[in-house]
């Protein structure tokens, strides 16, 4: 019975509806019964169909547990499957947010200056802690930015994010081309091969202010081209130095070619905008991406004077390469497979404990509560598509934990067998990692504590209109004026 209660989670959660929907698959909002916090349960469909993709959610989770700064979106727990060897679909729960940036700039034509000084401020200081543990993450842009009505961002979407490490040259190159085209930094710009540093992810939090500032896009590029136009329209033609700071040759010789055009002030381009917040934004913006500010640096601009303490923000150690070793190696679907396994029982201390002394010989058979949530899920999903609302089917956990029985007797082929036991020794290797924040046996250090509660005394302030994903027709939150704190932004 404690083992049903500890690991059988049919009863832990309570979907209510669905929030948003893509080619992954699903996003629901869920009610946690034993402490009644709201959160949002995300269905990743078909996850070994494509072994790149896997690999990408392998990354994905793995960062987003070793991350933990009140600015990065936390997984709270993720679905222990059915079975080890034949799951499909993982359910990850993650805290809920009611929006995101995108929405909240479209929703909002009356953000403050302090709203925007503020939105900048958790932006930069998520980057300090991701940069100090050497993790870029490569597609920062509003969408990818969570948002609630109290005026606190996360960042989220890790898919395309990578660690660095010091031992590895090829670490710092990237064949993928990614990073959404208008919050791309121009050393980028038509490049499928290229080195990336921190400052790629500090210019695309520059366009993302820059948006907040004006409510529209600063750098809408229709393709490479366009984009480098855009660029230079505002910034003006970049000296021959910066020049070699472009990867694509045929990018480099564009530039070269172009009329020389002279750079736009920003008090122009941004009118009525505080001074202090364009000073910063230029550097942000600087076409050379070393005359950017590291993000510690942005921390101590004057712009954020009294509301950032530098030495109180936390930082992390860096990412452990044993962490990354399945990055640049031909991985197999039974491969990905179980390290993803491994990695979720990161999330049920016990059974990875068991995992670790038994091996590859262990199976947990029972019922999860996963296919509770395969039934609800479904439910919404037909319902969403024809715009009803309702409410998914509930079933009593009246089902019992089945036996764990060895892998020797499931009836698999001994090369499935001699295969899936070699990627289970590879993750079996890797014990609990340790915390990569500022945590130590569970407690914050002070040092962490003051920052967070430095934070959130300055999240009081309420934005007006946001608009809502906690629904599938994002139904508008309305702030509430009344309250006000110490330390809080006053609109």
């Amino acid at each position: 019975m404690d083992f049903f209660t500890e690991y059988g989670e049919a009863s832990q959660y309570q979907i209510q509806e669905v929030i948003g929907k893509g080619s992954y698959g699903v996003v629901a909002a869920a009610i946690d019964s034993h402490t009644g916090e709201r959160l949002a349960i995300k269905k990743i469909n078909d996850i070994f169909g494509n072994v790149s993709d896997a690999a990408r959610i392998l990354r994905e989770i793995k960062l987003l547990r070793l991350l933990r700064h009140p600015n990065i979106v936390q997984i709270k727990h993720i679905m222990l499957p059915p079975t080890r060897r034949e799951f499909k679909d993982i359910y990850v729960v993650f805290e809920l947010m009611e929006s995101d940036l995108h929405q909240v700039i479209k929703a909002n034509d009356n953000l403050t200056p302090e709203h925007h000084r503020f939105f900048l401020y958790q932006l930069i200081r998520a980057l300090k802690y991701m940069h100090s543990a050497h993790v870029f993450h490569r597609d920062l842009k509003p969408r990818n930015i969570l948002a609630n009505s109290d005026s606190k961002l996360k960042i989220c979407d890790f898919g395309l994010a990578r660690a660095s490490f010091n031992d590895s040259l090829s670490a710092i190159y990237w064949t993928d081309y990614v990073a959404t085209r208008w919050y791309r930094a121009p050393e980028l710009c038509g490049s499928f091969f290229s080195s990336y540093t921190p400052a790629i992810d500090i210019w695309s939090i520059g366009c993302i202010f820059a948006e907040v500032l004006t409510g529209t896009p600063l750098f809408p590029g229709r393709n490479v081209v366009h984009q480098l136009d855009l660029i230079t329209d505002l910034l003006g033609t970049p000296s021959f130095r910066s020049l070699s700071q472009i990867h694509s040759d045929k990018a480099r010789e564009y530039l070269l070619g172009m009329p020389r055009k002279r750079p736009i002030p920003f008090s122009h381009k941004f009118r009525n905008a505080d001074p202090l917040a364009l000073r910063l934004l230029e550097r942000l913006l600087a076409f050379d991406p070393k005359d950017r500010p590291t993000a510690e640096e942005a921390l101590a601009d004057p712009y954020f004077s009294g509301l950032s303490k530098l030495e109180l923000e936390p930082s992390a150690q860096p990412i452990l390469k044993v962490d990354f070793e399945f990055e640049g190696r031909k991985l197999t679907k039974a491969g990905v497979r179980e390290m993803i396994y491994r990695e979720i029982l990161e999330y049920h201390p016990q059974m990875l404990q068991e995992y670790i002394e038994g091996g590859d010989q262990i199976h947990f058979l029972y019922p999860s509560g996963v296919d509770r949530f395969q039934r609800q899920f479904a439910h919404l999903e037909e319902n969403y598509r024809r715009g009803v609302a309702s409410t998914p089917p509930r079933r009593q956990p009246t089902s019992l934990p089945r036996e764990r029985v060895c892998s020797s007797e499931d009836g698999h082929s001994q090369d499935s067998d001699s295969e899936e036991q070699r990627a289970a020794s590879y993750v079996a290797r890797t014990t609990i990692s340790p915390p990569r924040s500022q945590e130590e046996g569970g407690k914050l250090q002070p040092a962490y504590q003051s920052a967070a509660a430095a934070a959130d005394s300055c999240a009081k302030s309420y934005l007006k209109g946001a608009a809502s994903i906690s629904s599938a027709s994002r139904r508008t939150i309305k702030g509430d004026n009344g309250r006000k704190e110490k330390g809080s932004p006053r609109l």
